[in-house]
């Protein structure tokens, strides 16, 4: 879903997210795509990188798609008092209460997130919402040292981008979504980094990530030391001679974040399009775009979740919005690294469906001896 990648690309540069803890562009696009033909001008195309009709069909076809461990909804909720002008791009049920709103959240993402990011008044007159998650366990556990995870077996690789040299760790999935946590130079910043991601996955896809491309030549580096060593195995999982053992140090870590999206790619689009299509109110109306967005990373696997959210409110007019591009550059004191989920199979192969920088601040294991980075030991019998 090349679309999807670049809608993310664009989103994570305008709206400075970078940095962020988490946060899901796929809960964004789904959300603009499902009412994408309401959408004003011919900018909702550029953003969503498909026709209104082709991201709507795209998206439906997303929503209804069973996935081993991903799943999505659309929730459309209008207020009894209002009598849309022209039919909306979707069927909308009766706006509830705030405490059947929070419920629909918990429901559809497993109970990882238990409310609704925006909160309904008096003057709520639509709502729309994606909920999204996903919850895939490795193939096998990792093992806990000293406070941190330990990958032996999955994919361990240093790849060359064009930001340098990255460290990537993917641990074996029993549940078709790929999580790969991706290290650079601490000098690269956070939009480097994902640069760098895309890269590694595109080569991955492509079958040209091995676990070094190079191993006689492999000296240490930013994240990793190489020793030449003699080790004990038993004989049936013994390596071949020679050969390259990774041993990568990850940590545990969880995160959660909160997002305003009105200036995100398309938002601004959808919201003038859809209240085109309802009542003129005295004051105007206004409208809101954000998300809820959690995840955790451990032993046993990878758990995110995002409610994505769109409400337009009886108020004072709607401000005019502008489309500027900006140069986002934040540089990293620590060792920050990025990961990122992607679903594998069906009509989801492909699909980003959370991202996450991962800073120390987040990491559940609370050891100061590994704050410095993660190393990957590598060594050599």
């Amino acid at each position: 879903m090349k679309e999807i990648w670049q809608y993310a690309d664009r989103a994570r540069t305008q709206l400075g997210t970078a940095d962020q803890p988490v946060i899901s562009y796929t809960g964004l696009w789904l959300l603009l795509a499902l009412v994408a033909p309401a959408a004003e001008g011919n900018a909702i195309t550029e953003a969503l990188g498909l026709s209104p009709e082709e991201a709507r069909e795209t998206a439906e076809k997303l929503v209804a798609e069973a996935h081993p461990t991903v799943a999505a909804a659309l929730g459309a909720w209008l207020a009894d008092w209002v009598e849309p002008t022209t039919p909306l791009p979707v069927a909308v049920e009766p706006l509830p209460d705030q405490e059947t709103l929070n419920a629909w959240a918990a429901e559809n993402t497993r109970g990882l997130i238990q409310s609704m990011p925006v909160t309904i008044g008096a003057d709520t007159m639509l709502l729309l919402a994606t909920a999204l998650v996903t919850t895939p366990e490795w193939t096998e556990p990792l093992t806990i040292e000293d406070g941190r995870l330990v990958l032996r077996k999955g994919l361990q690789a240093i790849v060359e981008t064009s930001v340098g040299p990255v460290a990537v760790a993917r641990p074996g999935s029993r549940d078709d979504v790929d999580v790969f946590s991706v290290i650079a130079a601490p000098e690269v910043p956070a939009e480097g980094v994902w640069v760098a991601v895309s890269e590694v996955v595109e080569q991955y896809d492509a079958g040209d990530v091995s676990h070094v491309t190079h191993p006689e030549h492999l000296t240490d580096g930013h994240a990793w030391t190489v020793k030449r060593e003699r080790r004990d195995y038993v004989a049936y999982d013994a390596p071949e001679p020679n050969s390259v053992v990774f041993t990568t140090r990850l940590p545990a870590w969880n995160a959660d974040a909160s997002h305003e999206l009105d200036s995100a790619p398309g938002v601004a689009s959808v919201a003038f399009g859809i209240a085109a299509r309802l009542p003129e109110q005295d004051g105007g109306i206004e409208f809101s775009c954000t998300q809820n967005a959690t995840a955790a990373y451990d032993q046993n696997g990878f758990k995110a979740a995002a409610v994505t959210a769109m409400a337009w409110m009886a108020g004072s007019a709607m401000p005019e919005y502008v489309e500027r591009k900006i140069r986002h550059v934040q540089v990293s004191f620590d060792r920050p690294h990025a990961v990122i989920a992607i679903a594998r199979g069906g009509a989801w192969d492909g699909v980003p469906l959370f991202e996450a920088w991962v800073t120390p601040e987040m990491f559940t294991a609370a050891d100061p001896d590994w704050a410095d980075g993660m190393p990957i030991a590598v060594p050599t019998t």
